[in-house]
């Protein structure tokens, strides 16, 4: 059977099968939902961007026009299902019909004795307290009360994800066995929670607990009665009879706790297994004093080194705002209606994002064209629906055509670069900023692993490049000294002598080394899809592996990647080439993430070995910062050849970067103008791509470059060695 042809057979396509899902969906909900796709959705350029995973508006549903995530149809079948079944729940349960004055059920109501941050007082129009002032929605503002909105929104997602998916495997007995493998196939493909900064890896073991794990989960040691208080709040709102209200007073309850907790990284020694204690009887949370009014916390230390924990997939693209926006109008602000303005709405799209840099402005975004883009969308969207939205001026978020302003380096190991407006023929100046951090260490399982499970592949490397070895050396002939005659030149002499010629006294060998004089850096893709898992493993792994349904051992494209830089070091120290390891992610232009796994000028040694099991998927794909950066890095060096080896599972992608149709054009020539800057400066690049679709934009990207497109992820770890003793040896 052809490939095409298996992967027909696979695949599972909405369209055929979409009046029997709204079927299920009816039976679900005991009303019509509208099922469409996905695609229609991501157009309309109203908020949603991830064609991938199923979302709801509050009234429709939308999912992905193609599965084909599993090797098993029936494996997509049921992805696509429970995908389905968790955004009818959050309809069916309530999650859109949120009412900020509404009691909850299981907590005593926090929210109308929280004072609104001072950030959004509105000093113009003497408001002074939330209630005062009308909201886009009536979770706008319960989400206003938070310092940190962001936050707030990640940990009321993960709170009400898991109440919505209890409500269901409660009621619908039937899908909960699916629901449970689903869970489980996810666990496998998460991050460890001690290879996290604190604050993240309590809200990874908040995602992890709300799967039902119940033991072996590290977490940062002091942090015990933190992660109990989140355990026990997610007992309450998942029992039987929770409702949306309960979800934000959990939300209150984790935040206050999570929000004082620095966000630093730590040692492995640092965490520990949490601790569950009984639970009790109570059916009520029972703390909070009784004060009349309080305040929740700001986050301590830097908003920007905080990021959001990785989505869980079949729980799909939650954005509970925007739906209560668009299913709701009649119930969104709570006073008379009055019409939301371009900046209200603005405002709510940007709190959907991670958070800003420190330094950045609330006027420096407003000129987001993007978002300005979506705003406008948005305004004619909420037209059709509510007829009272035709009197809304749409007038945008910005007020010139200027899509934002340079930044500054104004923190220790940031650095700022331009970027390639292809559209504009032209550099913006200084318009990216790259966090420059060194992966900490964990520990050398990962690297031992791998080159005791590999090890039939890693004397193969070496056996290739031990034939080089004698290349590197060159037989010096005709010296006046050395360990050895040189049988042409001593035959020569005698014949002299024979002749009565005086001879030459060179008549001596030896070899010299011949010095490789090379520099190379590595540069790896840690974007969140490096998580996905790959389908067909090879034999050997150096990896701790999940399952799927049926069993089959399951990696990770970054454990691929990983696993061929392992065995690539090892290579490398045998012959003596200077090299340097890095990785690159981050989200937006101001937060691009660089990475240090070894620098050029560090000795390999037991701590860079100890950084390679740390490597782990995080975020988005800006791939010209990344390979401006590393440029420089090479530049210092004094080598007559240098390359750069780029490894990546897709095209660059970021906010603002490569989301819609004509800024993937833009991320393309961005990333391809970094690749020619390189080359000006004596560096010969290279691009190594897992992405089976790659050849669409490597043509454009790479024209003129080296690049190969790898049939199978799992070729990685063979070919990158033999590429690269091809272009420098």
């Amino acid at each position: 059977m052809s490939i095409k042809a298996m992967t027909d057979a696979t695949a599972l396509e909405l369209s055929p099968i979409r009046d029997m899902l709204r079927l299920y969906c009816r039976a679900l909900t005991e009303r019509d939902v509208d099922l469409q796709d996905l695609a229609q959705l991501i157009e309309r350029n109203i908020g949603w961007s991830n064609n991938e995973i199923a979302t709801s508006d509050g009234t429709a549903i939308f999912l992905p026009s193609c599965v084909e995530r599993f090797d098993a149809r029936s494996d997509n079948f049921d992805f696509l299902k429970v995908m389905l079944t968790q955004q009818a729940g959050h309809i069916e349960f309530g999650s859109f019909g949120f009412e900020f004055d509404r009691p909850a059920t299981r907590f005593a109501d926090l929210r109308p004795r929280i004072a609104e941050p001072p950030d959004y007082h509105d000093h113009d129009h003497g408001h002074e307290a939330h209630h005062e002032r009308p909201s886009a929605t009536e979770l706008t503002r319960f989400f206003r009360l938070f310092p940190g909105r962001r936050l707030a929104l990640d940990i009321f997602s993960i709170v009400e994800s898991s109440r919505v998916e209890a409500r269901v495997m409660g009621e619908y007995r039937g899908i909960a066995n699916t629901y449970r493998e689903m869970r489980r196939r996810v666990l496998n493909l998460r991050p460890e929670t001690a290879c996290l900064p604190a604050r993240e890896a309590l809200l990874e073991f908040m995602v992890r607990v709300s799967m039902d794990q119940e033991d072996n989960i590290k977490i940062p040691s002091g942090h015990q009665e933190v992660a109990a208080v989140m355990r026990a709040v997610l007992r309450l709102v998942t029992s039987p009879g929770s409702t949306v209200e309960d979800s934000a007073e959990a939300t209150l309850r984790v935040y206050a706790r999570l929000a004082k907790i620095d966000n630093d990284y730590s040692d492995h020694a640092d965490f520990e297994n949490f601790r569950d204690e009984p639970a009790g009887n109570s059916d009520r949370w029972d703390d909070d004093g009784r004060e009349q009014k309080m305040s929740l916390p700001s986050m301590t230390g830097k908003e920007r080194e905080y990021m959001p924990p990785q989505p869980v997939d079949y729980r799909g693209d939650f954005r509970p705002e925007l739906a209560q926006l668009l299913s709701r109008p009649e119930a969104n602000s709570r006073e008379e209606r009055k019409p939301l303005t371009a900046e209200e709405l603005a405002d709510l799209l940007r709190s959907q994002r991670t958070p800003k840099a420190r330094e950045s402005t609330e006027d420096d975004e407003a000129q987001d064209p993007q978002t300005r883009l979506m705003v406008q969308n948005l305004l004619r969207e909420l037209a059709e629906r509510d007829p009272r939205m035709q009197s809304v001026a749409r007038t945008p978020a910005g007020h010139d055509d200027d899509p934002g302003g340079p930044l500054a380096a104004t923190q220790p190991n940031t650095f700022i670069y331009d970027e390639w407006n292809v559209f504009e023929n032209r550099f913006r100046s200084r318009w990216c900023k790259v966090y420059e951090k060194v992966v900490p260490s964990g520990d050398e399982e990962f690297y031992r692993e791998t080159l005791l499970r590999r090890r039939g592949l890693l004397k193969q490397i070496r056996s290739e490049f031990e034939q080089v070895m004698p290349e590197l050396y060159r037989k010096e002939k005709r010296l006046p000294d050395g360990v050895e005659h040189d049988l042409d030149a001593a035959i020569e002499a005698l014949t002299d002598l024979r002749a009565g010629v005086t001879p030459s006294e060179k008549v001596f060998w030896r070899h010299r080394k011949i010095d490789r004089d090379v520099a190379v850096a590595f540069l790896l893709d840690m974007s969140g899809s490096t998580g996905e898992a790959i389908g067909s493993p090879g034999e050997e792994s150096g990896f701790p592996r999940g399952r799927t349904l049926d069993g089959r051992a399951q990696r990770r494209i970054i454990d691929v990647e990983k696993e061929a830089i392992v065995l690539m070091s090892d290579a490398l120290e045998a012959i003596g080439d200077r090299y340097g390891v890095y990785g690159f992610s981050g989200h937006g232009r101001d937060n691009v993430e660089f990475f240090i796994i070894k620098d050029m000028a560090e000795a390999f040694s037991p701590e860079i070995a100890k950084r390679f099991g740390r490597i782990a998927p995080l975020h988005a794909t800006r791939m010209g910062p990344a390979i401006r950066h590393v440029t420089v890095k090479l530049r210092a060096e004094e080598t007559r050849a240098k390359f750069l080896f780029l490894i990546s599972d897709g095209r660059p992608q970021d906010r603002g970067y490569s989301q819609e149709s004509s800024e993937k054009a833009y991320a393309v020539q961005d990333t391809r103008m970094a690749l020619i800057e390189a080359r000006r400066e004596g560096i010969q690049p290279f691009c190594l791509t897992v992405d089976r679709e790659g050849n669409d934009y490597l043509r454009t990207m790479m024209d003129d470059f080296g690049y190969e497109v790898l049939p199978d992820v799992s070729l990685l770890p063979l070919r990158l060695p033999q590429l690269y003793r091809r272009l420098t040896m």
